[in-house]
């Protein structure tokens, strides 16, 4: 089911599923207190373009439109229409995006999700900002997670530092989709903690780890064979 509301003039949507928020916390009750209306949708005609969404009292109803037609005054457009927007249109999204940043990071995102929109995060900057443990940040076209409160600082940045941070990915670390383990050899290599029974993977080769590490380490994976924590696969 999805849910919409009017915000300084842009249609925001969430969906809901099974009575709570996809990607979210809020409750369906928690949604609607909060002023949303159902939003109805319906199946796009064969020679139906895109569309658009009209606001009712009790609810928002989608209205598709063939080619030619026009997007009228009460009518919304979104970026679901499939058409190019307008110029009142480029501005409201330019405040959903203004907004989106602003929230994400209070967003209960997965990995694969964080990943999917991590242009939404903010970059990572070396002026002095404060940054809370859990906290994500954008870094050389990677994500990072924050795992203690710190201020930055120049030669503090993620990619140099992962005592303060660790990249967020999406592997399994199972067999199939082992987790990358400082494949670039980075020489600011300061480490990752081991979790029994995940798979790694360093220099095209795939190690199981048999006894977790509970701290980082920062020993190459063929090293760290012989003290027991990994095997070869």
């Amino acid at each position: 089911m999805k849910y919409g509301k009017i915000t300084e003039g842009t249609l925001q949507t969430l969906e809901v599923e099974k009575g709570v928020q996809v990607g979210g916390k809020l409750t369906e009750e928690e949604i609607i207190a909060q002023g949303y209306k159902p939003v109805c949708e319906v199946e796009q005609p064969s020679d139906a373009e895109f569309c658009v969404y009209r606001e009712y009292d009790v609810c928002f109803v989608q209205i598709w439109k063939r080619t030619g037609e026009e997007v009228q005054e009460d009518e919304i457009w979104t970026a679901e229409s499939g058409v190019m927007p307008k110029y009142s249109d480029l501005e409201r999204l330019k405040k959903d995006v203004a907004m989106v940043n602003e929230i994400i990071g209070t967003l209960n995102l997965t990995n694969k999700e964080a990943l999917s929109v991590k242009e939404f995060y903010p970059e990572w900057s070396a002026d002095s900002v404060q940054v809370k443990k859990g906290e994500k940040y954008q870094h050389v076209n990677k994500l990072y997670e924050a795992d203690q409160d710190h201020v930055t600082q120049e030669n503090w940045s993620p990619d140099k530092m992962s005592s303060l941070w660790h990249e967020v990915t999406d592997h399994a670390g199972t067999l199939e989709d082992p987790i990358p383990y400082n494949e670039d050899m980075n020489p600011w290599w300061q480490g990752m903690i081991l979790e029994e029974g995940k798979y790694y993977t360093q220099s095209g080769v795939v190690y199981k780890c048999i006894r977790g590490t509970g701290n980082k380490v920062i020993q190459n994976l063929a090293d760290l064979v012989s003290g027991g924590f990994v095997q070869k696969v």
